[in-house]
């Protein structure tokens, strides 16, 4: 009965001791926090009665440097593809990488920012203007 119970201890502590030392799962992707489609209206500094209204799509899976969603105007109809630059912290840096449709160019980049309640501040900075709003998730 000793020896039972003892080979049964040496079984468990084996099993304990080789689920310590497997690897460890991967994190969750960083960039899944932003994942979704978002919406909401951007001012801008070079005209405050300015408002031109946004959506911004963002998949789950992305990695910094690569393709990640897009932007759409739909207030002047441009459509621009993203890249994502890099995530740090609340903070999701994109650059846009190509106009997908309409007459704008794909100039400039900027930042998502997390917010507390959930929604996602964005500013985003061209060479002539710099255009900021809050999104929120449809």
């Amino acid at each position: 009965m000793f020896r039972n119970r003892f080979n049964l201890m040496l079984g468990v502590l084996s099993l304990l001791l080789v689920s310590a030392c497997a690897p460890a799962t991967s994190a969750a992707n960083p960039a899944d926090r932003f994942a979704g489609t978002w919406t909401g209206t951007m001012s801008f500094d070079i005209d405050p009665n300015r408002k031109e209204d946004v959506i911004v799509t963002i998949p789950s899976g992305c990695t910094a440097g690569s393709v990640c969603g897009s932007s759409n105007n739909t207030t002047v109809s441009c459509h621009w593809q993203i890249t994502l630059a890099a995530i740090n912290g609340n903070v999701f840096e994109y650059t846009f990488s190509n106009t997908l449709s309409g007459e704008c160019p794909a100039l400039g980049g900027g930042t998502l920012t997390l917010q507390s309640d959930g929604t996602l501040m964005r500013e985003h900075k061209a060479p002539s203007f710099t255009a900021s709003g809050v999104l929120t998730k449809k």
